[in-house]
């Protein structure tokens, strides 16, 4: 388990925006970290698929290509 010390301005928002939504603060600060993580986490698999692009180890595919293959996928034959 982790604990945090959070600093008093901070806290006062947290728990101001908490009041307002009805929610304990506990609850509110765990919601906004999962949101984080899963920004940082969806930043650095960008991050990591960009360095492989500049590498020449991933191809991209140009976006008049991607159209072309969906719309012959979903033509009616």
């Amino acid at each position: 388990m982790t604990y945090l010390t959070i600093p008093d301005e901070l806290d006062k928002r947290l728990a101001a925006l908490a009041a307002k939504a009805h929610v304990s603060k506990d609850e509110y600060a765990l919601q906004a970290l999962e949101e984080f993580l899963e920004d940082q986490e969806d930043y650095l698999q960008a991050l990591e698929i960009s360095q492989r692009i500049e590498r020449g180890e991933e191809k991209t595919i140009p976006y008049t290509e991607v159209l072309r293959q969906y719309e012959n996928e979903h033509s009616p034959h």
